[in-house]
């Protein structure tokens, strides 16, 4: 089944532990996936489906704010711009436990692993986050600066291809190898 992501509802965060995309990205196989852009979202709002996930982005000024949907009651991810599987990604993963999201804001320091930015020396550069959980799936919603400075965080530009992760997991944790997880490249 897949969901739509309504505009009122930008619930999002970005990737983690995506140790099973090594077979799938070092084939260099990219699955099917889907970009939109409607007249019932903002006209800035972007989307993109694979795999059962969903990933709605705005931009505002200097600023986006994502919404991340997979059918899942543990974690979601997202990873922007890995030179190798999970290698350089910008890193956003969180989940809902009782009703709280938390997210954290994490760097492929290799390329089936990823560590926090604020352990690694960097900061945390995740705003505005907050998520649901209904029916099986996860919803998270966070903003994040288009440039914020932090070595572990790639600038994003609007108008340019992004190669994206998309992932999720059964548990509500950081760390626990994913359910499923694909990659695909957008115009962001």
């Amino acid at each position: 089944m897949q969901h739509t992501l309504k505009p009122s509802r930008r619930i999002a965060i970005t990737a983690a532990v995506l140790i099973g995309i090594l077979t799938l990205t070092a084939c260099g196989e990219d699955t099917s996936s889907e970009q939109n852009s409607t007249s019932e979202q903002p006209q800035n709002s972007t989307s993109v489906s694979a795999e059962g996930i969903n990933l709605n982005w705005d931009i505002e000024g200097d600023k986006a704010t994502f919404t991340l949907e997979a059918p899942t009651t543990g974690w979601v991810a997202v990873g922007f711009n890995p030179t190798r599987m999970m290698q350089d990604a910008n890193l956003i993963i969180g989940y809902v436990e009782n009703g709280e999201a938390a997210v954290r804001d994490d760097f492929g320091n290799y390329y089936t692993s990823h560590d926090s930015d604020l352990n690694m020396g960097g900061s945390d550069d995740v705003a505005d986050f907050h998520g649901t959980e209904s029916e099986g799936t996860t919803s998270l919603t966070f903003t994040i600066p288009l440039d914020s400075g932090d070595e572990y965080d790639q600038p994003l530009t609007p108008g340019e291809e992004l190669d994206l992760i998309l992932a999720y997991g059964d548990t509500d944790d950081f760390d626990t190898i994913h359910n499923k997880a694909t990659k695909t490249t957008v115009t962001f």
